[in-house]
């Protein structure tokens, strides 16, 4: 989520804010303007300055076209939540700032902002933190002026990368952050939209009692969330995504209920669901979004039925969803206290005409639901001719800072190539912002990588043909065959060797889609092949 107008087997990454002793911390821009981290006082300016930023965004609600918006309440209330202190992507003082010291009294000294997320993930079989760029603004009058690329390049990048983060991906706007090295790669999972609810999910039957309920977690239901969560019980294909951790769930089910200050607050409702015949918890489902909600979870123990249980939990889960949420429970009773305090009997019938006029005809308020699961997922197939395609091809700004560091926690898969010892050397062309390198250099050895440098350069053709002679002189000397090392060349357009990493596109669709795409022989190509096969992902966004 921006808005600003174009400027010309390894270890897991621990959750942690950046280090303030390897971050910069203020940078004076000139003209009374500086770049530092938020503090939690700067929560309303920086929630007011986001807020107006995307005033003319239609996120949360539509704008009429012949009024001028308010500020965006649920960029508003997002801008809040992520700096109340408690929240499981980011501290109160993860938000790259411009402040404006000389501005004047009641004017908004906050001008353009960055926050700095972290997500759990997984690329194959290693675990990784994801940087996460996003909630991004820049007030209108301020744009146009560097001071967004200011702060990813001075303020983010350095943070990011200090804390140890080897991959970032963030939503945006089109074509924006191609500039500070980001390239459209790692995609969002396509969603299928089911209209006419009412009529689609049948009624339970009168005299039948449901064959599975529902109930709200709680703290200590947070181990099974987390089980219940993994790829694989999701039965997810993706090989790269990100995981729903103990700090998700605990901020998801507990935290922003606790301290929710607007009805935007509580975008996600999920249940666990019990087989009432033994008591016993056999699964989970979850409900996401803002303005459509859609099934994100639905996964069942072993022995359970998809096809048994997905109408009964569906019904179930959209009834309870139509209820007032915890906050709008607070707010209702706050109401209702406040009436009777004023008038008791009239209160009392003005409450009983809001329910009378408001009952909704159907038992829930939805009218379409978004089926977000695996294509495979049997809750997908089951809902697929009952249901629509939703939106498009969508894919993520998508940074890899160094190459060179990505690849060593990379494993080359069992296959024909297995225990090969080569050289893979590739040509970027040139160095762009925001990247670590124009050419790379990964040595493998018995099929492991032990070694990939960013700074490699190649030797000219002199050079070359000069330590060709010398190994060729050394192998006469030694009185053995001369050896001529394996190497391997390949040649990619800048960044777009990103999409190739991340599995969005095969090495013959790189091959074809880029006219600068190239590979020198058939085993190259089939190394990289090996090294990076298309994949489909799983990438769970705005939640926060």
């Amino acid at each position: 989520m921006t808005t600003d107008a174009q400027d010309t087997i390894a270890p897991v990454i621990k959750r942690t804010s950046p280090s303030k002793h390897s971050r910069p911390e203020r940078i004076d821009i000139g003209d009374g303007l500086i770049m530092r981290w938020s503090t939690k006082a700067d929560a309303k300016n920086i929630a007011d300055c986001m807020g107006e930023c995307f005033k003319w965004i239609p996120i949360g609600g539509p704008i009429a076209e012949d009024e001028e918006p308010l500020r965006n309440e649920w960029v508003h209330a997002g801008s809040l939540r992520l700096l109340r202190g408690n929240h499981t992507v980011m501290t109160e003082n993860d938000y790259a700032i411009v402040e404006n010291t000389l501005a004047k009294k009641g004017e908004n000294p906050i001008i353009a902002c960055t926050s700095l997320m972290t997500s759990p993930g997984y690329y194959g079989d290693v675990d990784l933190m994801f940087g996460k760029p996003e909630a991004v603004g820049c007030l209108p009058e301020y744009r146009n002026k560097g001071l967004i690329r200011r702060l990813f390049l001075e303020m983010i990048h350095p943070a990011s990368e200090a804390r140890g983060d080897i991959i970032q991906f963030l939503p945006g706007i089109p074509q924006f952050y191609l500039q500070f090295g980001y390239e459209y790669a790692l995609g969002i999972r396509a969603v299928r939209v089911m209209h006419d609810v009412a009529k689609k999910i049948p009624t339970l039957p009168a005299g039948e009692l449901e064959p599975f309920t529902l109930r709200e977690p709680t703290l200590a239901d947070i181990p099974y969330l987390v089980e219940m969560s993994t790829p694989a019980r999701m039965l997810n294909q993706a090989q790269v995504g990100v995981c729903y951790d103990e700090a998700y769930w605990r901020y998801t089910i507990h935290n922003v209920l606790e301290t929710a200050e607007s009805h935007f607050d509580i975008s996600r409702f999920q249940r666990i669901i019990v087989d009432p015949k033994t008591g016993k918890d056999v699964g989970l489902v979850m409900l996401c979004g803002h303005t459509m909600k859609y099934v994100g979870i639905f996964t069942l123990d072993e022995g359970y039925s998809y096809r048994d249980a997905m109408y009964p939990v569906l019904r179930q889960l959209l009834v309870a969803a139509s209820e007032p949420n915890p906050f709008e429970k607070r707010e209702a009773a706050k109401k209702a206290a406040k009436k009777a305090a004023e008038d008791k009997e009239s209160a009392e019938g003005e409450d009983n005409k809001v329910k009378k006029d408001e009952a909704p005809a159907s038992p829930h308020k939805f009218a379409s639901i978004g089926i977000a699961l695996d294509t495979q997922h049997p809750v997908y197939k089951l809902l697929e001719p009952h249901s629509e395609p939703f939106g498009g091809n969508q894919r993520l700004y998508t940074r890899i800072p160094s190459y060179a560091t990505f690849l060593q926690r990379r494993r080359i898969a069992e296959s024909c190539l297995a225990g090969i010892t080569a050289t893979l050397r590739l040509n970027f062309f040139r160095k762009v912002e925001g990247s670590s390198g124009k050419q790379l250099e990964v040595v493998i050895e018995d099929g492991k990588i032990v070694s990939a440098s960013d700074d490699y350069v190649e030797p000219s053709p002199r050079a070359q043909m000069e330590a060709a002679r010398e190994r060729k002189a050394a192998a006469k000397a030694a009185g053995v065959a001369d050896k001529k090392p394996l190497v391997f060349k390949a040649e990619f357009a800048p960044l777009t060797f990103t999409r190739l990493v991340v599995g969005d596109l095969s090495l013959d669709e790189m091959l074809s889609f880029y006219s600068q795409a190239s590979v020198e022989g058939e085993e190259a190509k089939m190394l990289l092949k090996i090294m990076f096969p298309k994949t489909v992902f799983h990438f769970d966004i705005f939640w926060w």
